[in-house]
């Protein structure tokens, strides 16, 4: 049977697809059949579950008959998910500004690297006026759209924890010590501050003016 650990509804899959999905994976291109048999799932709700994979870009049915389905590349459906995720947020921020009124200072802990990068996507993206800080090569790589963003409407002073990527370009003013941990603060409102790497990468996000004064002191001590 599938592994019932892969799990695809948080971004709008039923279970019946994510079953269909990690079965795929495990066979290689298969027909209908093979999945349902291999899945122990009825086949008509297994053809509707490719189908509904094909639709989403979770799978492809190849030519030939009987039709015969392949899944999607794990990294691309990952890459293809994170898009589509980043493009409804940034509708629902846009949302939310038009009609919410002023927000009371707010601080939230975030936890692991792909969270962080998720975070700092949206908010340089949508940075207005200024960005500064250190960022870790980690957290550069993944978030550069968002920065390449910035840059066109936004000042961007930000270095990189240890070596510049090559690909960072006129965006980082240079580079920091390696162990400089990320500190960003972002329209002189957002602060982001992550220590660690990987999965074990914990910090916080606020819009309190006393961490934003914080931020703005590390950020002195640092230059």
């Amino acid at each position: 049977m599938a592994p019932a650990s892969l799990d695809l509804a948080p971004f709008g899959f039923t279970a019946t697809e994510s079953q269909a999905y990690a079965t795929l994976l495990r066979l290689g291109p298969s027909t209908g059949y093979a999945v349902a048999h291999a899945a122990r799932l009825a086949r008509a709700n297994t053809y509707g579950a490719l189908e509904g994979l094909v639709a989403r870009g979770a799978a492809a049915r190849l030519p030939g008959r009987p039709a015969r389905y392949r899944a999607a590349d794990p990294p691309a459906l990952l890459a293809q998910l994170a898009a589509q995720q980043g493009a409804a947020l940034e509708r629902l921020g846009r949302a939310l500004k038009d009609v919410s009124r002023p927000a009371e200072p707010d601080t939230r802990s975030i936890e692991g690297t792909r969270a962080v990068a998720n975070l700092i996507l949206q908010l340089v993206a949508r940075a207005a006026r200024r960005v500064e800080g250190v960022i870790t090569a980690e957290l550069f790589r993944p978030t550069l759209p968002a920065w390449r963003r910035a840059a066109a409407h936004a000042e961007l002073v930000l270095r990189v924890s240890g070596d510049v990527p090559a690909e960072a370009g006129p965006i980082v003013t240079g580079s920091a010590d390696p162990d400089t941990p990320t500190v960003l603060l972002i329209d002189d409102a957002h602060v982001i501050s992550v220590a660690g790497a990987g999965d074990t990468a914990a910090g916080i996000w606020s819009s309190h003016p006393a961490v934003a004064a914080l931020a703005r002191a590390t950020l002195r001590g640092l230059a």
